[in-house]
């Protein structure tokens, strides 16, 4: 399980990569599906305590973004 350390390098590096990420699409459908597959892999590897703390940094981050977690 990843420290809590590890846990925030692994948001900062998803969330600054999300712009770039996003202007690469073809479609903005293509989100999602790897988002989410990111997101759970970020959620599994952290420890069991700092679970809720994480999704709240990715629903937070989609929000920034101008994201909806309930898919646009």
């Amino acid at each position: 399980m990843d420290t809590r350390l590890q846990l925030e390098a692994e948001l900062e590096n998803l969330e600054r990569m999300l712009p770039h990420w996003r202007e690469k699409l073809r479609h903005e459908s293509q989100f999602w599906p790897q988002f989410d597959v990111l997101a759970k892999e970020i959620l599994a590897r952290a420890d069991p305590a700092d679970r809720d703390y994480a999704q709240q940094r990715l629903d937070a981050m989609l929000a920034k973004h101008g994201l909806n977690p309930d898919r646009d």
